[in-house]
C-alpha cells in the first residue's frame, strides 16, 4: 500500500515538473515572438549582400532586374538561391537576445574587429564569437548593439565562396535554343528540333519525342556539387548551350564521366559534379540498335552502339 503510494506521489510529481517546463517554455514563445524583428529591413527590398569575411575573400551578390541573385565577386555566376534566402531570415529574426552587460568588450566577443560582416544595402551585420554558455548561440553588432541569435549562418557564410554558386548549371527556368554536344548538333526549325549527328536514323532515335527529352534534360539539370575549376583537367569534349535572350552561347568542358561525371566552365572557374545517372540522360540519345557492343568471337569487330563514349566504336553515318 505504501509502495503504491510512493509510486503515484512520483507520478503526481513528474507531471507537475512536465507541466511547469511546457508553461515555461510557451511563455518564453510568446515573450520571443513579441519582440520586434532584428532590422525592421524587408528581404524583399534588399537589392545588394556583400559578405566580408576575417581570413577570405570578400562574397558580392547584386540582384538582377528579375529579381534572381547573381554573384559578382568572386564568380559571375547565379547564385545559390537557397543559401541567398537563408541568408536573409536574419533581417526578420524574432529568437534574439540584446546583451546589456557594459563590461562586456567587443574584442573578446570578436566583434572588434568581427569574424564576418554581413552587408545588406547599407545596414551592416558583425558576426562575432559563439556564447560560452555552448548552448547554440552566437554573438552580432547591430549599430552599436550587441545581441545572441541562434547561430544558424556563420559556417555558410565562413564557406568557400564558389558554396555560393548556384547548382543550375545554365541558369533559372533556362530556354535552350541551340544545344551542341560532342556526337549530337540540335537547332529549332518550325517549332521542331533539327538534329545533326555522326549516327544515323536507324542507330538512334532522331523522333521529336526523343530530341525534345533531351533537351529537357539540359534546361532541368542540377548539380549536386560546385568546386573551384582544377585547371590541370583535360577535356574529353566540348559543350554548347545557347539561350532564348542571349546573343552568345555558354561553353562548357566535359571533364570526365566515370569514375565522376564532371562538367566544367573554365571561363568562369568552376566545375559541376553531376550524379553518373544524368551520362545517358545529357549526352546519349536512345539507340535503336540493342545488341551488345561486344566480339562474339575472337578478332570480330563489335557491333556499333550509338551513343556510348568509347570513340574506337564510332563511325559517321552514310
Amino acid at each position: 500500500m505504501q509502495q503504491r503510494w510512493l509510486i503515484n506521489l512520483i507520478l503526481v510529481v513528474i507531471i507537475f515538473v512536465l507541466g511547469a517546463v511546457a508553461l515555461y517554455t510557451l511563455e518564453q514563445e510568446k515573450k520571443r515572438a513579441q519582440l520586434p524583428e532584428l532590422t525592421g529591413l524587408t528581404a524583399q527590398h534588399i537589392q545588394t549582400i556583400t559578405i566580408d569575411r576575417a581570413d577570405k575573400e570578400s562574397i558580392k551578390l547584386v540582384k538582377d532586374d528579375k529579381g534572381n541573385w547573381q554573384l559578382t565577386t568572386p564568380f559571375t555566376l547565379p547564385a545559390n538561391y537557397f543559401r541567398v534566402e537563408q541568408l536573409l531570415k536574419i533581417l526578420a529574426e524574432h529568437h534574439y537576445k540584446l546583451v546589456e552587460d557594459n563590461s562586456l568588450k567587443l574584442a573578446a566577443l570578436k566583434l572588434e574587429p568581427p569574424l564576418a560582416t554581413l552587408t545588406f544595402d547599407q545596414l551592416k551585420i558583425a558576426l562575432g564569437d559563439k556564447s560560452p554558455l555552448n548552448d547554440g548561440q552566437r554573438y552580432i553588432q547591430i549599430n552599436q548593439k550587441v545581441y545572441l541569435i541562434t547561430d544558424t549562418l556563420f559556417y555558410s557564410v565562413n564557406d568557400d565562396a564558389v558554396s555560393w554558386v548556384s547548382l543550375s548549371l545554365i541558369g533559372e527556368q533556362p530556354k535552350i535554343i541551340e544545344l551542341k554536344i560532342p556526337d549530337y548538333h540540335l537547332v529549332p526549325k518550325e517549332k521542331q528540333w533539327v538534329l545533326d549527328s555522326k549516327f544515323s536514323a536507324e542507330e538512334i532515335d532522331t523522333g521529336q519525342d526523343a530530341l525534345n527529352t533531351l533537351i529537357g534534360n539540359w534546361q532541368d539539370l542540377q548539380a549536386f556539387n560546385v568546386e573551384r575549376y582544377q585547371s590541370a583537367s583535360a577535356a574529353q569534349g566540348a559543350i554548347e548551350i545557347t539561350l532564348a535572350g542571349e546573343t552568345q552561347p555558354l561553353h562548357f568542358d566535359l571533364i570526365s564521366t566515370t569514375p565522376h561525371f564532371v562538367i566544367a566552365r573554365p571561363d568562369k572557374g568552376v566545375q559541376y559534379q553531376l550524379p553518373k545517372t544524368q551520362v545517358d540522360r545529357l549526352l546519349h540519345l536512345p539507340t535503336k540498335n540493342k545488341a551488345a557492343a561486344t566480339p562474339k568471337k575472337p578478332g570480330e569487330i563489335a557491333p556499333i552502339v550509338p551513343g556510348k563514349p568509347d570513340e574506337l566504336n564510332r563511325v559517321p553515318a552514310k
